[in-house]
C-alpha cells in the first residue's frame, strides 16, 4: 500500500477491481454480439425508452454523425429500429427491438446474478455494512459522467 493510501482507499480500489471484473464477465453475451459503445446504446434506449437521435447523442456523450454510424450497424443487426418521430417527423427517433431488449436484460440479469452470489457469500453484519457503505459511497460520488459509462458499457 502507498505511504498516503488510507486502508479505506486502498479497499475501495480493491473493491473497484472486482465490481469492474463483474462487469466484463457479464458482457460476455454481449459483446460476441455487439461492440461495446453498440451495448452502451442500447443500454440509454432501455432506460429512456424511445428517443430521437439528438437527445439519445447528448445523453452518450457522442458527436450525432458518430451516433449515426453506430445506429445504423445497430439497426443492420436488428437490435434497433428508428422511425420518423410522431411530433416532428424531419427528426428520428430510435428505439430497441425485442431482441436488443433481451440481449441488455441477459447482462443485467448476468451482472445481477453475479453480484447476488458474491454478497451471499458474505456474513449477515457484512452485507448490511456493504449496503450501507455503498450507498454512502454513491451519494457522496455522485452520478458517473456518460462518456466514462460509455467506455464500460454500464
Amino acid at each position: 500500500m502507498p505511504a498516503d493510501a488510507s486502508p479505506v482507499t486502498e479497499a475501495t480500489i480493491a473493491s473497484s477491481r472486482a465490481l469492474l471484473g463483474i462487469v466484463a464477465r457479464s458482457l460476455v453475451p454481449a459483446i460476441s454480439e455487439v461492440t461495446v459503445p453498440q451495448f452502451r446504446v442500447m443500454v440509454v434506449l432501455t432506460q429512456g425508452g424511445g428517443l430521437r437521435m439528438g437527445d439519445l447523442a447528448e445523453r452518450i456523450g457522442v458527436h450525432p454523425s458518430t451516433l449515426t454510424r453506430t445506429v445504423e450497424r445497430l439497426e443492420h443487426g436488428g437490435w434497433i429500429v428508428r422511425a420518423a418521430d410522431q411530433e416532428n417527423r424531419r427528426q428520428v427517433r430510435v428505439d430497441l427491438t425485442g431482441k436488443g431488449k433481451a440481449l441488455v436484460a441477459t447482462v443485467t440479469d448476468r451482472r445481477r446474478a453475479m453480484i447476488a452470489e458474491v454478497i451471499e457469500a458474505m456474513a449477515p453484519a457484512e452485507r448490511e455494512a456493504l449496503r450501507s457503505g455503498m450507498e454512502a459511497f454513491a451519494r457522496a460520488a455522485g452520478e458517473p459522467h456518460a462518456a466514462d459509462l460509455l467506455e464500460l458499457g454500464i
